[in-house]
């Protein structure tokens, strides 16, 4: 019957012990701030020169493909609805 007891006492959840709960002040000052350079960085390392110069000339034009596709779309919007200047876009006319 000790068995019994022992196998439903293992596997019952236990709290986590209470130096992982809590951080101290004097910790956090010492990491390092997550930001955008450090994950680029990261993830530049993992990659070669010729890769990484790739990947940003693809990330440029398509960026650059998304931005005039939207100022297309918002001409041709105005074109449609007959709009001529800039003053009938802000609603001044």
């Amino acid at each position: 019957m000790s068995s019994t007891t022992s196998i439903s006492s293992a596997s019952t959840a236990r709290p986590a012990p209470e130096k992982f709960m809590h951080q101290p002040q004097s910790d956090s000052k010492s990491r390092i701030p997550v930001t955008p350079a450090v994950l680029r960085s990261i993830f530049a390392s993992s990659r070669t020169p010729h890769e990484e110069r790739s990947i940003s000339r693809i990330a440029f034009f398509r960026f650059a493909g998304f931005l005039l596709s939207c100022l297309g779309i918002g001409l041709a919007a105005a074109r449609s609805r007959g709009i001529k200047s800039s003053a009938a876009l802000l609603g001044v006319v």
